[in-house]
């Protein structure tokens, strides 16, 4: 974009930067505030979920030591009753029972555990048979909680009136039948006594005088010196559980979580969301979500975590019941929402100031910037100003034809008084050159007039040598033709020598394996030979072998006349075989003769063929020295060739030159012409100092020598 005023590119410049700055100060500041709200709101969050956390923990500890509390409270009566009971088996050191009370005394005290302990449903004492003395004493007793057999099974209970009554356990409490929970009818007797340990009976719905109440019942098994006596046990009406959490979670983040307690054996015992799971196996009633960390729980651990599909906040504790080992486990289950409501309503007052300092923002930096415009545009006048007034005076010289004559008045001492006083030197300097460049052209052209004739006298001799030197070149070619010819003559004599000496190489090899081959078959000869009289000396000793046997069977008479027969047969394939074995040996003696003789003759051949391999090799040698020596000769013959044709070439570059240098001296004459007549346009003055001597006039160059 071009500007007619230096005003408004100024102002757009300047506008532009302060634009720039303002919107990167705000785009900053506000990142900054964005970045700065962002870790306000992750801090805060993280606090919030810090102290989320800790609130459940405190919550479900203050809980689960209430509930704890409760049920150890009901168990510690039952631990009393079956101590009391244990102490009637125990002897002390001198035999004596520890404790000696009747039946109806220890019922009595059964029935005080009720009577004293007002959130007690019930206590019961259920005996072995013959426990603690001989049953058939009370047999066909009933009443004060027998049933005939004389077992003492006392079951005090609360009736709907408050009063207390008293009825036997029955063979009920040893019975393996399982109702719709899966719980044995007699669980509460057949734990203790199969476990040696005190079990308690996860909560389940019991009817009690038409009442349906929600019953956990803590069983302690009596044991003396470790053997099984019976046990002793009560109930306990745990309806309260479910106030005390929903009590509990009214006061957590105004009632919008939820909380359940889970029964050692895996029942709801209470739940705030499910009131209809009470009595009912967790697994079935609560949410899949809940059963991982309910198993973990179970296992001892604490377990505090984000379900982020529901979006909720969770925290299982659990606790243990007195000594027992089965566990027992709070859950507690907060919304995301309510956890962070507050982190919520803080990020959304964040927001709303970020917005307002946006806004803020903007217009402070709109104001700058306008204000940043109008001081840009006052400051672009007052630059401008001093420059329109001296191109007005540059103007004015520019239209008087060139006078350079004129200059600008000096005013003051500020930056346009300086380029009034730099464009004045700059005038007389222009006038100074150009007076130099009216006084120089004139002997540039006298020298270029004198260039163009002495380029013109060398180009002529250049021309002369161009075809002198064409002349020799091609007197060159002939002789590389011939000296080459001569080369490619003895490489082919040179390739027929080394043939003949491969071929005569090869049968000097041919007769030394002949002369081996004969030396072999001499060597057999030897062998056959010293076979062939092994035989003879085998078939001589068969021969007397066999003369020996007809002297035997001669002695022997009758009897070795067959061995006899067949001696005289043996001694005539003997003598047969020595004869021709003697035939044998004449035959292998003559071919020894003959092959030594055909190994000399062989031998005598062989050392002509090497005499013959080194002469056709000393041959080969000589006609590739001969070979060699020409190459090196055709080599520089044709580096002579080459230099030769290098010379032509510069000879007609410089021909070439020569004509580019006359060109060039008239287009400098000419260059020259115009330069004078440019400088002719301006009016220049004189110059204070002297001209310089003009130019001497070059020699000429007709007289050089060629």
């Amino acid at each position: 974009m071009r500007f007619k005023s230096l005003r408004s590119h100024v102002a757009l410049v300047v506008g532009l930067c302060i634009l720039v700055l303002v919107a990167a100060l705000v785009g900053y500041a506000t990142l900054a505030g964005s970045r700065s709200q962002a870790l306000v709101a992750e801090r805060a969050g993280e606090l919030i979920e810090a102290n989320a956390e800790q609130r459940l923990k405190a919550l479900a500890e203050a809980r689960t030591q209430a509930i704890r509390r409760q049920l150890e409270s009901a168990l510690g009566v039952a631990r009393g009753l079956a101590a009391t009971n244990a102490l009637m088996g125990e002897r002390d050191a001198e035999g004596r029972e520890r404790l000696a009370l009747s039946r109806r005394e220890l019922s009595n005290l059964a029935r005080d555990a009720v009577a004293e302990n007002p959130d007690l449903l019930d206590a019961f004492i259920g005996w072995e048979p013959d426990a603690f003395g001989p049953d058939a004493l009370h047999a066909g007793r009933r009443g004060d909680g027998y049933d005939g057999s004389g077992r003492f099974m006392p079951w005090w209970y609360r009736t709907a009136e408050g009063d207390l009554e008293v009825l036997p356990l029955g063979s009920g409490m040893e019975s393996e039948t399982r109702n719709a929970q899966g719980i044995r009818e007699g669980e509460y007797y057949l734990c203790p006594r199969e476990t040696r340990r005190t079990c308690i009976i996860d909560p389940h719905y019991y009817d009690y005088d038409g009442e349906r109440k929600l019953v956990t019942s803590f069983n302690v098994p009596i044991l003396v010196d470790g053997a099984f006596r019976g046990i002793a046990g009560v109930d306990l009406d745990v309806d309260f559980l479910q106030g005390m959490l929903a009590e509990a979670n009214r006061g957590l983040y105004e009632g919008v979580g939820e909380m359940a307690l889970v029964a050692g054996r895996g029942v709801v015992a209470a739940s705030t969301a499910e009131a209809g799971a009470l009595g009912q196996a967790a697994s079935e009633t609560l949410g899949a979500a809940m059963q991982q960390p309910l198993a973990s729980a179970r296992d001892g651990e604490t377990v505090y975590r984000f379900d982020e599909a529901a979006g909720r906040f969770e925290l299982y504790r659990p606790f243990t019941i007195g000594e027992t080992r089965s566990r027992w486990v709070l859950a507690v289950r907060l919304p995301e929402s309510a956890v962070l409501a507050g982190l919520h309503d803080l990020e959304a007052q964040l927001a709303d100031q970020r917005r307002a300092d946006l806004w803020g923002m903007t217009l402070v930096g709109l104001l700058v910037a306008g204000l940043g415009l109008v001081a840009s545009w006052l400051v672009g006048g007052s630059i401008a100003r001093p420059l329109r007034q001296l191109a007005g005076r540059m103007r004015d010289i520019a239209s008087g034809d060139g006078d350079l004559t004129r200059r600008l008045p000096v005013r003051g001492r500020d930056e346009t008084a300086q380029l009034a006083t730099q464009f004045n030197a700059f005038a007389d300097k222009v006038n100074d050159v150009l007076v130099d460049v009216r006084d120089s052209s004139e002997s540039v052209r006298v020298a270029a007039t004198e260039i163009a004739q002495g380029g013109q006298d060398l180009s002529r001799r250049t021309e002369n040598a161009a075809s002198s030197l064409q002349q020799t070149s091609a007197s060159m070619e002939e002789i590389t033709s011939t000296v080459e010819h001569t080369a490619e003559s003895s490489r082919q004599a040179n390739g027929l020598a080394e043939s003949a000496s491969e071929v005569a190489r090869r049968g000097g090899e041919a007769m030394g394996q002949v002369v081996d081959t004969m030396q072999g078959i001499s060597d057999s000869s030897r062998q056959i030979s010293e076979i062939v009289t092994m035989m003879d000396g085998i078939a001589f000793q068969t021969n007397l072998l066999a003369l020996n046997a007809s002297v035997e069977a001669a002695r022997a008479g009758e009897q070795g006349r067959g061995f006899a027969v067949v001696a005289g047969e043996v001694r005539q394939l003997a003598s047969r075989s020595a004869e021709a074995a003697k035939q044998i040996k004449g035959l292998i003696d003559t071919s020894a003769e003959r092959t030594e003789e055909g190994e000399r003759q062989v031998r005598s051949a062989g050392e002509t063929m090497e005499e013959l391999v080194a002469s056709v090799t000393r041959m080969a040698d000589v006609l590739g020295e001969i070979t060699a020596a020409t190459g090196e000769q055709s080599e520089g013959i044709g580096q002579v060739n080459v230099a030769v044709s290098e010379l032509d070439r510069m000879t007609q570059q410089n021909a070439a030159l020569v004509e580019e240098s006359t060109t060039a001296a008239e287009q400098l004459k000419e260059q020259s012409d115009r330069l004078a007549a440019i400088v002719g346009g301006f009016t220049l003055k004189g110059r204070d100092a002297a001209a310089p001597p003009a130019r001497p006039a070059l020699p000429s160059r007709d007289t050089a020598p060629a």
